[in-house]
């Protein structure tokens, strides 16, 4: 079974049960309670059903060896009233010898099978984490849009559901799944060992399994209130973590030391910690108050296993053999009161699971693309579009009109703040207008097939990707479907003006651009912008017939920049190009500009037109020049 198939059904069964409850609101105490433990077997079923993302072999090997283990303390317990019985009526070993062999046999296979049992829940515990992630991976990938990475539901419960726990053991979805396979292999064993007792002194069999339980009750209630409490307190986990990245990262670092910041970051690291982790000392408190019902159970129960046994075996009731028996049990049953560390990982491995299961309930994939194909070069055209981003009420775009026509270079000018990256979103598909639409060759960009539209654009962004890979790597990934020819490579670096940098790099195109290893090397600001525009001019070569330059030349020199347009967007031949720069020299040639302001073209002409027309762009371009002018003077 595929793991989407798998995870789809467990989640169906725990969805179905709230379902249930919540047509039937109106019921009794003993309703709700029945309900409560019935959401709450369809929930561990549905747990036990992640094991199919462990692999066969790994996942029966556990259950087995469980199985094994759940068996043998009960055995121990009959065997160990079989030797004392035998030493008892032969007074000696030599004749309790059979029986020696069993007990030892018993221990034996428990102590073996508890071997294999936690190699094997490392095993599966870990296939599943992996599974857990790989999936997170895929409903964030999944969407064509990218609106929910920046939701703070999404990100918070993504964080949450791989969340490997707060202390040195590892508490995660993977760890609640095996903690569920061992607390039934105990329950299993618990009940067993009751049995044995029951044979025995059935009284005491049943009033000791309904204490310990009702110990184990109120104990793990306690527990999973603490991890709730935890849960909700993930978003000042978040926040310390980023202090902590900004204290002790390179990102960060230069500021740090040049401004002398250090300690008040780690002041402020500290401040959110304790804001965090007061909220969870303040439960733990709370908890500790409530241990005088636990403590009493537990002593209760204790008593009732030492005490039962023994006076029966005074009145005559048991003899040596079934005193010992009784013993063995009776204690395999008052072990279950207790509070295990699976019950731990499961309580807090159960959190990363709903985590997991609210993605999968709101993120689903969506069905595959059946959208309209567009041909290439086809015009865009922006029809009344407005947008605002989720929870602001303020629209970035208004009613915006605008066309991208084949073969043309548009020039987009604008202050921040004005919408400019937003309308490459947009034009990418990965937001939705708010109103309005994206229409491409006549055809709704909602309803068009959007992998094969991003198939035939390319973006080079102002907050551009430095991959960890090699420089080949960097300029060929623009366009993944062709294969990385090194002489496309070498073409697309030299009219992106970095020709010179692929001599420089100790092992050329196979230069690792990170900083981690001895031929890995970091570049410049410049370096990586002239990169980057080789990537756009790659993907050009390769079918791309729209390309999208947002601040091209915020990195490159007054030469780079200049000879910006002549080398690049000649470069890229008979595409479309769309040019937003804040730098009015790189895009005083473009075959149209137009002006963004509140969300609006208020402008739109060739450079000559709009400096004749002398409104916004003329306005701005006489400043700049005047700015570089005053620089020229003074240099």
């Amino acid at each position: 079974m595929r793991g989407e198939e798998m995870l789809s059904g467990a989640f169906t069964g725990v969805h179905g049960a709230e379902a249930f409850m919540e047509e039937n609101a109106a019921y009794s105490r003993w309703g709700l309670w029945a309900r409560t433990v019935w959401g709450l077997m369809v929930e561990r079923w549905g747990l036990l059903r992640f094991l199919a993302w462990a692999g066969r072999v790994d996942s029966l090997g556990l259950v087995g060896v469980t199985g094994v283990l759940a068996l043998a303390a009960p055995l121990m317990a009959v065997a160990a009233g079989e030797l004392v019985g035998a030493v008892a009526r032969t007074k000696g070993l030599a004749g309790a010898l059979p029986a020696l062999g069993v007990f030892l046999g018993a221990m034996l296979l428990y102590q073996g099978a508890l071997a294999a049992q936690q190699i094997l829940e490392h095993r599966v515990s870990w296939a599943i984490d992996g599974g857990v992630r790989r999936r997170i991976r895929e409903l964030a990938a999944a969407p064509r849009e990218i609106g929910h990475l920046s939701e703070q539901k999404f990100m918070a419960d993504a964080d949450r559901a791989t969340d490997l726990g707060f202390t040195w053991r590892t508490r995660s979805a993977g760890t609640a799944v095996t903690a569920q396979v061992y607390l039934l292999g105990r329950l299993t064993s618990t009940v067993a060992a009751a049995v044995v007792l029951a044979l025995y002194l059935p009284l005491l069999s049943v009033v000791l399994l309904a204490v310990c339980l009702l110990n184990r009750a109120a104990v793990r209630r306690q527990w999973v209130h603490l991890v709730g409490v935890e849960d909700e307190a993930i978003g000042g986990e978040r926040k310390t973590e980023y202090w902590s990245e900004v204290a002790a990262g390179p990102a960060a670092g230069k500021e740090v030391r040049l401004f002398g910041l250090a300690g008040w970051i780690v002041d402020r690291r500290r401040a959110e910690h304790h804001a965090w982790m007061s909220v969870r000392w303040a439960a733990r408190r709370e908890i500790v108050r409530q241990q005088g019902t636990t403590i009493g159970l537990t002593a209760l129960s204790a008593v009732g296993v030492l005490v039962g046994p023994g006076v029966a075996a005074v009145q005559g009731v048991l003899d040596a053999g079934e005193l010992a028996t009784c013993l063995v049990a009776a204690m395999t049953v008052w072990h279950i009161g207790m509070l295990f560390g699976q019950d731990l990982d499961l309580a807090y491995g159960l959190g990363a699971v709903q985590a997991l299961r609210r993605l999968e309930l709101s993120h689903r994939a969506p069905d595959a693309e059946t959208g309209t194909r567009v041909g290439p070069g086809a015009l865009v055209h922006f029809e009344a579009v407005s947008f605002s981003y989720p929870g602001a009420s303020r629209k970035v775009l208004d009613g915006l009109e605008l066309e991208i026509r084949p073969g043309e270079v548009l020039a987009v000018v604008g202050a921040n703040g004005e919408g400019k990256t937003t309308l490459i979103k947009l034009l990418a598909g990965l937001y939705t207008p708010t109103s309005g639409r994206v229409t491409v060759g006549g055809t709704d960009l909602a309803e068009v097939d959007v992998e094969h539209w991003r198939r035939q654009l390319t973006v080079v962004f102002q907050n551009f990707l430095r991959y960890p890979a090699s420089l080949r790597d960097n300029v060929a990934l623009a366009a993944p479907e062709h294969p990385a020819d090194d002489e496309a490579v070498l073409l697309a670096l030299e009219r992106a003006g970095a020709g010179a940098l692929v001599r420089t790099l100790p092992r050329g195109l196979d230069t690792p651009l990170w900083r981690s290893g001895e031929s890995g090397r970091d570049l410049s600001g410049g370096q990586w912008q002239s990169v980057v525009i080789a990537r756009a001019l790659f993907a050009v070569a390769h079918g791309r017939r729209l390309v999208v330059f947002d601040e091209p030349t915020a990195n490159l020199d007054v030469r780079a920049e200049t000879e910006f347009f002549q080398r690049v967007v000649k470069a890229i031949g008979d595409a479309s190009a769309v040019l937003i720069s804040h730098r009015l020299s790189t895009i005083r040639h473009a075959d149209r500009i137009v002006v963004l302001q509140d969300g609006k073209i208020i402008e739109s002409g060739r450079h000559a037109d709009l400096m004749r027309r002398d409104g916004a762009y003329a306005t701005l371009f006489r400043l700049q020049s005047e700015h570089f002018d005053t620089e020229a003077a003074a240099s």
